[in-house]
């Protein structure tokens, strides 16, 4: 570890074995809290480069509590979060649209970190039971066709860093991991981003990492989703192949909103905004989960295109069968 730490200070990165064998020293509870404290705060201080989260990712994965659920043909729509916008659920309302409309979602999430609601949050107040055993999962999935994965559950080698991770009170590389760890092996995605500068960086970790179609989106007003104020960048890898490109609300025939139309102060404002979205409403709220699930539709191969899978959302909410997703998750999540 020394080697390493000494690396990091004179700012040099770390080779993908490299950050391999730290991880792994850390995750294995044989690093100092010291020594810990040392490399996330020395890796923000150097920058944290491609391989190094791809290392990273790969231990993590290597360690989480694995199952196979979805044959390969299941989504996430995980992100970084740490936008501190505190806006709606978007991913978390955005996969039940797309699940209604025959996606297959493993969705990986937490608690709120740096928002008012995390997925986890929003999910409880919906009334879901997200701590059941992991044994039901498989069940859920079948019923359902939406899971949710709580990472504390599946990540317990956390609990080594957590403590460092607490009293260092800002972002580090495990910030950035979550997207790339889905339990399930999920090999489509999108992953929303807190900062512009990592839309090619996880495209190329993702390639890295074997995934299969992802898109990397960073919302120009700082969300990690693809919002409904103005532009998107993205960052596509489909079939080994990274391009990269903007889209916009008016692109596909919708009006920009203010982030104060999609701002949520809890997990319970965040669950009256989506509810009123999936009744039918007409809203920034509906447009923003249309345009989000639209892009969920298109790599789970449901639509050809990403405006295809925003026509398709609208006529999944305004029907009632997002709904009858979220309400049928919620109960099953309860009677098995």
């Amino acid at each position: 570890m020394k080697e390493v730490l000494k690396k990091i200070e004179d700012k040099i990165d770390l080779s993908l074995d490299e950050m391999k064998e730290a991880i792994n020293l850390i995750m294995s509870g044989e690093a100092s809290d010291s020594d810990i404290e040392s490399f996330l705060v020395g890796l923000n201080k150097k920058g944290i480069s491609k391989n190094e989260i791809a290392g990273a990712a790969s231990v993590m994965k290597e360690k989480s509590l694995k199952f196979s659920i979805g044959e390969g043909k299941n989504i996430d729509t995980c992100g970084t979060g740490g936008t501190g916008l505190h806006t709606f659920n978007c991913s978390t309302a955005s996969s039940f649209v797309a699940a209604a409309g025959g996606a297959k979602i493993t969705k990986h999430g937490n608690k709120a970190i740096s928002s008012k609601s995390g997925s986890a949050d929003f999910l409880t107040e919906a009334g879901a039971d997200i701590g059941h055993d992991r044994d039901k999962l498989q069940s859920i999935f079948d019923k359902v066709g939406f899971i949710f994965l709580f990472a504390p559950l599946h990540h317990e080698a956390m609990k080594h860093v957590m403590p460092v991770r607490k009293r260092i009170a800002e972002k580090t590389i495990f910030n950035l991991l979550g997207p790339h760890t889905n339990p399930c092996n999920a090999k489509k995605q999108i992953i929303g981003v807190y900062d512009k500068k990592l839309l090619n960086t996880f495209s190329e970790v993702s390639k890295s990492l074997g995934m299969d179609h992802v898109l990397v989106v960073h919302g120009s007003d700082g969300l990690d989703e693809i919002t409904v104020t103005g532009d998107t960048l993205v960052s596509e890898l489909n079939n080994h192949k990274i391009s990269e490109y903007t889209i916009s609300p008016k692109q596909f025939g919708l009006s920009n909103s203010s982030l104060e139309e999609i701002y949520a102060n809890s997990a319970e404002d965040s669950l009256m905004l989506v509810n009123e979205a999936f009744a039918g409403e007409k809203s920034a709220v509906q447009d923003m989960i249309a345009m989000n699930s639209g892009a969920a539709l298109y790599i789970a191969s449901v639509v050809n295109s990403i405006g295809d899978g925003i026509e398709l959302s609208y006529e999944l909410m305004d029907n009632g069968k997002a709904a009858d997703k979220l309400a049928a998750y919620v109960r099953i999540s309860n009677t098995l």
